[in-house]
């Protein structure tokens, strides 16, 4: 189980380049990952989208580069945009009539004039730190996802804790509440036939007694919440990104404590349906955070 809320940042030094990357993640329902790059090294994004998806399948990421580069550049003047912008400034000083000289400061400093021979899309030195920057810092987002998951789990497992045993009192409580439901209905049935003396109908009037009493069983109910129960906890112990089947689970276990609750209401069990029901609406509220 992991969660779907972590940060991580990693920084590396190498060959006189530092690269900086930083990691946070919050739940979301697919993989959204937004990155933010120097311009420089744009076509890297699709391999930080690649790398970054065997780390983290669900979530909203955004991941933040920054690059030192403190190498000798490869630099070349461009003589054909220098002579260009020259003239240019020369013929706008020709129709205002200004004859000011022109910088070179300001020429060079002109679009295009100064053109960078570096590739960085072939750069090996570049490329490797970026990448070993990234995996450091998504083993780093992984680990504090993991810590967290832990907190996440014992919160879980409390709340299962007390939903099994508000369970378990509920279940002891089912044939006393069916034979106390049965003879307060027998005794006004038998009053009733007393009051009209109709004999013909009394073994009718005990069949359908039987059916109402049976309506209230909830015998099944509390089988399947057991076993939806143990499929809990069964898949939170599993190393696997669990989180939609653990809400579908706990989907399941609602409705099932609805049925509950409207087959089995009286004041011996009201307050124990109604843990189990504010038990598994908080842990629905926890695990749309497990990725």
């Amino acid at each position: 189980m992991k969660s779907m809320t972590g940060y991580g940042k990693s920084q590396i030094s190498r060959n006189n380049i530092d690269c900086n990357i930083e990691i946070k993640s919050v739940n979301g329902r697919y993989l959204d990952v937004k990155c933010y790059l120097p311009r420089e090294i744009s076509f890297w994004e699709y391999e930080l989208r690649k790398t970054t998806s065997k780390y983290v399948n669900r979530g909203s990421i955004e991941i933040k580069v920054y690059i030192n580069d403190y190498r000798e550049p490869k630099l070349r003047l461009n003589e054909l945009k220098l002579q260009k912008y020259y003239d240019i400034i020369r013929q706008a000083q020709k129709s205002l009539n200004i004859t000011s000289d022109v910088s070179l400061e300001y020429l060079l400093n002109e679009p295009g004039v100064v053109e960078s021979m570096n590739s960085y899309d072939e750069d090996t030195d570049l490329i490797a730190l970026i990448n070993d920057c990234l995996e450091e810092a998504l083993k780093i987002i992984v680990y504090s996802m993991e810590l967290e998951a832990k907190s996440m789990k014992s919160i879980l497992m409390s709340s299962f804790t007390r939903i099994q045993k508000a369970l378990n009192y509920i279940e002891e409580k089912i044939l006393p509440f069916k034979e106390e439901l049965f003879s307060s209905m027998h005794k006004r049935i038998n009053e009733i036939l007393n009051s009209y003396n109709i004999e013909t109908t009394e073994q009718r009037l005990m069949q359908e007694l039987a059916i109402y009493i049976d309506k209230y069983d909830i015998q099944e109910e509390i089988t399947r919440l057991k076993s939806h129960i143990q499929t809990f906890l069964d898949t939170i112990n599993k190393d696997v990104e669990s989180g939609k089947t653990l809400n579908f689970i706990l989907q399941e276990m609602q409705r099932e404590a609805n049925t509950l609750g409207s087959k089995f209401s009286n004041s011996k069990t009201f307050s124990d349906i109604l843990t189990i029901k504010e038990e598994i609406e908080k842990c629905r509220e926890i695990i749309q955070n497990v990725s």
